[in-house]
């Protein structure tokens, strides 16, 4: 009995051991279980957030590139400063999302990948902060090009597939974690039937699964409320298209009333569908394309236009059947993009086409011209006078000029043209394509009185004309940039022929060109060559047959062209900006030759109106004085009236201080231009002289008059006065009756180089 008790009391301690062993082994691998989807569930939140942070990133780096557009497009500098600083917190934003993003990322993305995506945020950064920077230290223009840089685009969808790729792949590993999680909480339910045998363990085994499904349910408060507070609309199905999840954001985007978990794919559409007010064959496409994109027979994402907004719709596949469902609202996105390509696009001011766009439609005109064998015509107008606009009535009243400019060629050509404007107040027109050729003249006749008919802007009455020059394929061109360029010569052949005309192009304007060009090429090369020389021609005082004073003449004696005209290449200098070199080395050289003449010759050095607008006239004498040791009351400086008729005050703030060096002035070509009495009052000069014209019809009473009275008038204003372009004697006659003192012509001597001058000189010395 008792070794029965014994065995019966071992056998009860051996099941009660091996219960409490296999108790023990069952709670330690169930509560390894728990443990286990304790670490699934963080894992599970933790990449909600950082699929979070990637979607936030992505929206704040669409977010800084509307931003780079409101800087490019601000209606001052002001506001382009305030706007800018803007930019750069949400710079500073991004970089603030790209470390939050980097640092929850840890170890799901390798060193590398983690480095280049840093990267490409950093250069992103860099990018709009350069487009900033060129908009408010260059232009609008510049920071244009450098967003719209191929690197610029390249890198910002680089970086935004980057971003998005995390999102999704962090979406991913929340499907598989959830999987796993589902399984390993079966295994560990099974696990609990089969522990009754003994409340203690059954106990403990219900008091730690409570624990841990305490922190099972926090964590997925914090999966709720990261999933909630997404600025994406997020939905996940199941292998038979029911969601199982969906996030607030998703029925807020739409005003969706209805519960949506637990309906399928199909009832999600229609109820977007119908609170975007979708119907008929509108409706129809947008639910085939949703079910499309969800059934996965068609590409990952779409776009549609529902209402007054934009979305894109995206869905990824998941490893073990459904999908994740992605909804953005893209309709900031869009519209930023659309003003990026308005601006590239499109002149600000006008809204007419820009240089780009004009290219672009050119070049496409030309192909389909060639490939249909058809004609068209290109059309480049320039107004006349529209400076003289900007600097009386300033730039706004110009501005708005423009504008009506654009608003009639845009009136009274048809949508098929294309009204551009290049800049400044140039403006192009690409005449649609025709089987026959354009009458251009009467379309152009037309324009130009179009134009030049009167402005009202501002209770102002504004009249400005236009200038046009034409060229047509493929009569006179074979390609886009020749025919630009065709244009252009037309249009400076008809500027150069008189205001509010047209021309057409031909192959003469090339020729012309080229030769102008070769010209303009020589004629750099002339100065450093020692090919310029100055000759001088004597004004003589008829009371004492004595010279007072020569006048510098340039000339060119080219190697192969011999002596060149100054009637030819004293334009092209001032067009080209090199009469300002020119002008300078004449001046030194004038000055050094005078300074070995008898102290009472004086010379006279003509200015042009460029070297007004470009040097400091007023340093340039005082350097060319100091240079040569010429006395400054030997020097005349020699204007025409064009220098007066620019800017009066600042001219007259000139001649102060040219004055004040001790320097004469001389007005030139008297009474040939603009010339007005009111300059002799406001400009203080000490000699005029009258033109060559009025002395080749002294015949004419009226001609005669003219120089008697301007005898009469230089006297009483205590003025030199000479009279140009005598060379009879008979000429010489009547000016002296008239009193004329100081004349300049062939009947004493042509313009001379500087050998027969210095003779010349000598000769008169030796006389006296």
């Amino acid at each position: 009995m008792g070794s029965s008790r014994v065995a019966v009391r071992a056998r009860i301690a051996a099941v009660l051991g091996a219960s409490a062993f296999i108790a023990i082994t069952l709670s330690a691998f169930a509560l390894y279980l728990n443990n286990l989807e304790w670490r699934q569930t963080e894992t599970i939140v933790d990449a909600f957030e950082v699929a979070n942070e990637a979607d936030v990133l992505a929206m704040d780096v669409e977010k800084t590139v509307a931003q780079v557009m409101s800087v490019m497009v601000a209606e001052d500098a002001q506001a382009a400063r305030d706007r800018s600083v803007a930019l750069q917190e949400d710079l500073q934003e991004v970089a603030q999302r790209r470390n939050a993003l980097l640092s929850r990322v840890g170890e799901r993305m390798s060193p590398a990948e983690k480095t280049q995506l840093s990267l490409r945020i950093d250069e992103f950064i860099a990018y709009q902060t350069d487009t900033a920077r060129l908009c408010l230290q260059v232009s609008p223009q510049a920071a244009i090009i450098q967003a719209n840089d191929d690197a610029t685009v390249r890198n910002r969808r680089k970086m935004l597939v980057d971003v998005q790729q995390l999102g999704r792949d962090m979406r991913a590993r929340v499907e598989i974690t959830r999987g796993a999680a589902a399984f390993g909480r079966k295994v560990r339910l099974a696990m609990l039937q089969v522990l009754p045998a003994s409340t203690l363990i059954i106990g403990a085994l219900v008091g730690v699964a409570l624990f841990r499904r305490s922190k099972a349910n926090l964590q997925k408060r914090r999966y709720d409320v990261a999933l909630n507070n997404m600025p994406l609309g997020v939905g996940m199905a199941n292998a038979q298209g029911v969601l199982t999840v969906v996030n607030d954001r998703l029925a807020t985007m739409f005003d969706i009333a209805l519960e949506l978990s637990g309906c399928t794919v199909r009832q999600l559409a229609e109820e977007i569908a119908a609170a975007a007010r979708l119907d008929g064959e509108a409706r129809v496409a947008f639910l085939r394309t949703f079910q499309s994109l969800a059934s996965g027979s068609s590409s990952a994402s779409f776009v549609a236009a529902l209402g007054a907004r934009h979305f894109e719709f995206r869905c990824h596949r998941m490893d073990a059947g459904g999908s994740l469902i992605v909804i953005d609202d893209v309709t900031a996105a869009r519209r930023a993009a659309q003003d990026i390509e308005r601006m590239a696009l499109f002149d600000s001011l006008t809204g007419l086409s820009n240089r780009v766009r004009f290219r672009e439609r050119l070049a496409l005109t030309m192909e389909e011209s060639r490939a249909r064998n058809l004609s068209f015509s290109l059309l480049y107008l320039d107004l006349n006078a529209f400076k003289l606009v900007n600097d009386t009535l300033g730039h706004p009243t110009g501005d708005k000029l423009l504008c009506e400019v654009a608003r009639r060629l845009t009136t009274n050509f048809r949508d098929a043209d294309l009204v551009a404007r290049l800049g400044g107040d140039e403006f192009m027109v690409v005449l649609a394509p025709a089987a026959k050729p354009h009458d251009l003249d009467a379309i152009c006749a037309r324009l130009i009185e179009m134009v030049s008919a009167p402005f009202s802007i501002e209770g102002h009455e504004i009249c400005v004309g236009a200038s046009v020059g034409t060229a047509s394929f493929p009569g006179d061109v074979a390609t886009a940039e020749e025919m630009v360029n065709g244009a252009d010569l037309a249009l400076y052949r008809a500027k150069a022929l008189g205001r509010s005309s047209f021309r057409h192009f031909d192959a003469s304007m090339r020729a012309e060109a080229m030769l102008k060009r070769e010209m303009e090429t020589e004629l750099r090369a002339a100065l450093a060559n020692d090919e310029l020389e100055l000759y001088y021609q004597p004004i003589v005082d008829i009371r004492s047959n004595r010279i007072n004073t020569f006048e510098a003449l340039l000339r060119w004696r080219h190697p192969t062209r011999g002596q060149v005209s100054p009637d030819v290449f004293i334009p092209l200098a001032e067009e080209t900006g090199l009469i300002v070199e020119i002008g300078e080395w004449a001046l030194e050289r004038a000055c050094r030759d005078a300074a070995l003449w008898p102290a009472e010759i004086r010379v006279a050095v003509n200015f042009s109106s460029i070297q007004f607008r470009r040097c400091d006239v007023v340093a340039l004498v005082a350097r060319a004085l100091a240079t040569t040791g010429l006395s400054a009351h030997r020097l005349e400086v020699e204007i025409t009236e064009t220098v007066l008729i620019r800017d009066a005050e600042a001219t007259c703030a000139i001649f102060e201080q040219l004055r004040g060096l001790g320097v004469r002035l001389s007005l030139d070509d008297f009474g040939s231009g603009y010339s007005s009495l009111s300059y002799l009052n406001m400009f203080k000069f000490d000699k005029i002289k009258i033109d060559r014209a009025f002395v080749q019809n002294l015949n004419d009473p009226n001609a005669l008059a003219v120089i008697s009275a301007v005898t009469h008038l230089a006297s009483r204003l205590d003025l030199t006065l000479v009279v140009e372009g005598v060379e009879t004697p008979e000429q010489l006659a009547i000016l002296s009756g008239q009193g004329v003192h100081d004349v300049q012509g062939f009947l004493f001597a042509p313009p001379m180089p500087l050998a027969e001058i210095n003779r010349l000189v000598k000769e008169a010395s030796r006389a006296a």
